[in-house]
């Protein structure tokens, strides 16, 4: 049991330990790319899933955020000069301070409100980027300055950005878990009104959680959009961005802070396969229906995700859904 609990404690180190040495092996390449973007969603599911999982509040605004990030960074590096390295966490704030608005419009009440919400922003947010094109430049984008540093050497730092963002993203989730504001979240999700009642201020600790989520996506899409070198509507603003945060969620397992980051490492690589594999013409199209289909068939074989399920083999019995009686010690440990 105790060598049990120190594999448990000792794998993440060393995993990143692991990834800080890989761009001083493989400092270019397709590898480091996948690994890269890879780092990105999985901090951005880890992010929605302090939403999503702990809250129980799905959202499908994420890749606004995402897209407003992106548009956010390239503007203040075109028209004041401003690295990406400097602003991407200030974006990010940007973007925490804009969910927080959001959220208190929509999660002061309950139900479906807060997910027909997120995903109208996004689409007011394309929009948007879209119609002012004197300054986002419309349908055309943006163009970004080059970094300077030799081109077999770009991805380097974008590489460690986004690990950093994805150790952040861990750690800020491990806090969550362990805190009592986490406790009010889980509470809220097994049961809101229960919450409310026992003295937990469902309203803010929502309002908080969604903002602390977006700060992901809004960094990540600064980031994003400068190693690119160039950012559009329709890149910016992809739904299957958002898409992708919950499936990895749902399929590591949601409310685990590991959870979306097994399911990140897994359902990336494969999706960026499957597009090397297909035309390009027909990339997109499949890859949304392929995606589609692994949420359907997560939802309905896999539903409480693999770390869970794994959990259930071990102990040769059902998947642990707390009873009533463990879900009113929760709420009493949150109020």
């Amino acid at each position: 049991m105790r060598i049990d609990r120190r594999w448990r404690r000792g794998w993440p180190w060393a995993g990143l330990v692991l990834f800080l040495l890989v761009p001083l092996v493989q400092p270019e390449g397709f590898y480091l790319d996948l690994l890269m973007f890879t780092f990105m969603y999985a901090a951005m599911s880890v992010g929605w899933d302090i939403m999503g999982g702990y809250a129980g509040y799905v959202s499908l605004g994420h890749v606004g955020f995402f897209g407003l990030g992106s548009y956010a960074a390239a503007l203040l590096l075109v028209h004041l000069g401003l690295p990406v390295f400097v602003t991407a966490p200030l974006v990010g704030v940007m973007a925490s301070i804009l969910g927080a608005g959001l959220g208190f419009i929509s999660l002061r009440t309950r139900g479906p409100a807060f997910v027909i919400v997120t995903l109208t922003f996004t689409y007011v947010a394309q929009l948007l980027m879209l119609d002012l094109k004197s300054v986002t430049g419309g349908s055309k984008g943006l163009f970004l300055p080059l970094l300077d540093l030799p081109a077999n050497l770009v991805i380097v730092p974008f590489y460690y950005a986004m690990l950093a963002l994805l150790v952040i993203a861990v750690l800020v989730s491990v806090a969550i878990r362990r805190s009592k504001f986490g406790l009010g979240l889980i509470a809220i999700r097994e049961d809101e009104g229960k919450a409310e009642a026992s003295g937990v201020n469902t309203s803010l600790y929502k309002i908080l959680a969604f903002a602390i989520s977006v700060w992901f996506a809004g960094t990540a899409g600064a980031l994003h959009a400068q190693y690119l070198n160039y950012v559009d509507p329709d890149l910016a603003f992809e739904l299957i961005i958002t898409l992708n945060l919950i499936i990895m969620s749902l399929f590591g397992s949601r409310g685990i802070v590991w959870g979306p980051v097994l399911g990140a490492f897994i359902i990336y690589p494969l999706s960026a396969y499957l597009i090397f594999l297909l035309p390009s013409r027909l990339a997109g199209q499949v890859h949304l229906v392929a995606l589609g289909i692994v949420l359907v068939l997560v939802v309905m074989f896999l539903p409480d995700g693999l770390i869970r399920s794994y959990q259930a083999w071990r102990r040769k019995g059902p998947i642990d859904h707390r009873p009533v009686e463990a879900r009113a010690s929760i709420v009493e440990a949150a109020g």
